[in-house]
């Protein structure tokens, strides 16, 4: 005569995988800030000292492909007290940041690739310069750039390696 066979933790096993999506999605964006966050320290950490609060770090899904996606780097975050442009606005530390990095007016970096040319000595906007010769390129971010991949990498695998558990667990 045969007798059924009973099997254990099929449930368990049925809810784990339809949970699944939403558990790894749940990992991967706590890697991914993880990740950034190292890689924000090691970028902190090579920056000029004046420019160290501009360097951040954000996860988020976009909207229509539900994709994960990692931004770190330089942003625009408050402005320079007492420092006014001739038309009265206050200049964005950013901008400061951005001008010192690839230079300004005749001493650009050539290299770099501009949307817009330097207007010539004799234009109007040139009139109001205080600097005709301009600042010359330090070219501090590509330095600071350097490895900042296998940093990220390293960071995320690290973090999903941690989460491994915790994943199996809920």
């Amino acid at each position: 005569m045969a007798t059924g066979i009973s099997i254990t933790g099929l449930d368990d096993c049925l809810r784990f995988f339809d949970q699944l999506p939403a558990n790894l999605m749940k990992t991967s964006r706590k890697a991914m800030k993880e990740a950034s966050k190292t890689t924000a320290r090691l970028i902190r950490g090579r920056i000029p000292k004046r420019w160290k609060r501009l360097v951040r770090y954000s996860v988020d899904k976009e909207y229509r492909s539900g994709k994960l996606k990692a931004y770190v780097g330089l942003f625009q975050v408050g402005l320079v007290q007492g420092h006014q442009n001739p038309h009265g606005s206050e200049i964005p530390d950013w901008f400061k940041a951005y001008w010192l990095n690839y230079g300004t007016l005749s001493k650009r970096d050539p290299e770099h690739q501009f949307k817009r040319p330097v207007r010539p000595p004799g234009t109007t906007a040139a009139k109001h310069r205080r600097n005709r010769a301009g600042l010359e390129p330090r070219k501090f971010f590509e330095g600071t750039l350097a490895g900042w991949q296998d940093v990220f990498v390293d960071a995320f695998q690290g973090s999903l390696k941690k989460q491994e558990q915790d994943l199996y667990d809920r």
